[in-house]
C-alpha cells in the first residue's frame, strides 16, 4: 500500500473515530428514552453513512418495552417501529449480514454488558461495499458496547424515575404521574390541535367492601381493578389512582364519538371482575364515573384539577342516580 494511501486510511479513521467519541459523549449523556432512542435510531444513522438502524431487544417479562412505552407520548412512540422485542434472542458476535431489500447490505453487532446479552442493533446500507466480509469492525464493536452501558444506565434511571411517578399497590401512576402524563398531553394538543379523552371513577361501596370482607380484599379489588382497565384499554392510555378508590384514565386520541364505546367497554369489565374474599366467596364490584373529550387550544390554560373537578360534579350526579352508572360531562 502506497504511503499517500496510508496517510489517507488513518486520517479517515482519525476522522471516524472523533464523530464515535462525540457521538458516545451524547449517548452517556441520555437520561431517558427519548433521548437514548432518537439518538440511537436517528442521530446515529445520519452520522455514520448509515440509511437505517434497529434494535433486537431481549425482553423476556415485558419490562422493557412497557417502561418504554411509559415514558414515551405517542408521538414519539413510532420510535418503538424500529425495535423488535424478544423473549429470547441467540447470542450472534459482530458479523456483515444478508438484508432484505431495498437494503444492499448490514453489519450485526451484540450488545454485551457485563456478561448481560442485551440484544442486537443492526445498522442497514444501501450501498453493497458499505458492509463487506472481512471488514474491519473495531471501532463499531466499541461503539455498541457504548450503547450497551447506555441502554443499562437508562433502564436504571427510567425505573427509579416511575418509581417516584407510581402507586405501588396498584402499578397504576399516582396522582404526581398523572399530573405529568396530563401536562405533556396537553402541550401536544395545543402543537396540534389533537383530541384527548378522560374518564373520572370510583368504586362504589368501597368503605362497605372494606368494613365487611376486610382491608385485604379491599387492596384485591383494587389490583384487580387495575388489570382489567389495563387490559381493556390500549397500551398507549393511561391510568391514574389519585387517591383511595378514585382512578382516572387519559386516553390520547380518543375522539369524543368513540368515548362512550370505550367507558361502557370499561363498566362491563369492571361489573364482570372476579374477587374473591378471603374466605373464597366473590365480592360484587361496580364503579360509577364521568368522562369528557378535551381539545386543547393556543393560548388555553385548563389543569389537570380544573378538568377533575368538573368531572367530580358528574360523578356525584352519577352516585346520586344510584351508582354503578357513567354520565358524560358538558365541555368544561
Amino acid at each position: 500500500m502506497e504511503l499517500a494511501e496510508l496517510l489517507d486510511n488513518a486520517r479517515r479513521n482519525e476522522a471516524l473515530l472523533k464523530r464515535l467519541q462525540a457521538f458516545e459523549l451524547q449517548l452517556l449523556s441520555a437520561q431517558n428514552w427519548q433521548d437514548f432512542l432518537t439518538l440511537l435510531l436517528e442521530a446515529l444513522p445520519s452520522q455514520f453513512d448509515l440509511d437505517a438502524v434497529s434494535l433486537r431487544i431481549c425482553d423476556p417479562d415485558g419490562e422493557l418495552k412497557s417502561s418504554m412505552l411509559q415514558s414515551l407520548d405517542i408521538d414519539q412512540g413510532a420510535l418503538l417501529n424500529q425495535i423488535e422485542f424478544k423473549v429470547s434472542l441467540p447470542i450472534a458476535r459482530a458479523d456483515v449480514i444478508e438484508t432484505p431489500p431495498p437494503w444492499r447490505s448490514g453489519l450485526r453487532l451484540p450488545l454485551m454488558r457485563g456478561g448481560e446479552y442485551l440484544g442486537q442493533l443492526i445498522m442497514y446500507a444501501s450501498r453493497e461495499d458499505r458492509f463487506t466480509p472481512g471488514m474491519a469492525t473495531d471501532f463499531m464493536q466499541h461503539l455498541a458496547a457504548v450503547i450497551a452501558a447506555c441502554l443499562v444506565m437508562v433502564r436504571q434511571s427510567e425505573a427509579q424515575a416511575l418509581m417516584a411517578l407510581t402507586d405501588p399497590l396498584t402499578g397504576a401512576e399516582n396522582r404526581r404521574g398523572f399530573e405529568r402524563v396530563y401536562r405533556r398531553e396537553w402541550a401536544r394538543g395545543q402543537r396540534q390541535h389533537h383530541v384527548f379523552s378522560m374518564v373520572l371513577m370510583d368504586i362504589d361501596h368501597f368503605k362497605k367492601v372494606n368494613d365487611v370482607h376486610g382491608h385485604g380484599t379491599g387492596d384485591r379489588v383494587l389490583k384487580n381493578l387495575c388489570r382489567t382497565l389495563k387490559s381493556t384499554i390500549r397500551p398507549t392510555d393511561h391510568i391514574g389512582r389519585l387517591g383511595g378508590e378514585e382512578f382516572a384514565l387519559l386516553l390520547p386520541g380518543c375522539q369524543p364519538d368513540q368515548l362512550t364505546n370505550v367507558v361502557s367497554r370499561v363498566q362491563e369489565s369492571i361489573r364482570e371482575m372476579q374477587v374473591l374474599n378471603d374466605s373464597g366467596k366473590r365480592v360484587p364490584v361496580t364503579a360509577s364515573g364521568a368522562f369528557i373529550s378535551v381539545t386543547p387550544r393556543p393560548h388555553q390554560d385548563l389543569s389537570v384539577e380544573q378538568v377533575l373537578d368538573h368531572l367530580d360534579k358528574y360523578l356525584y350526579k352519577a352516585k346520586a342516580a344510584g351508582r354503578n352508572l357513567f354520565l358524560p360531562a358538558e365541555s368544561a
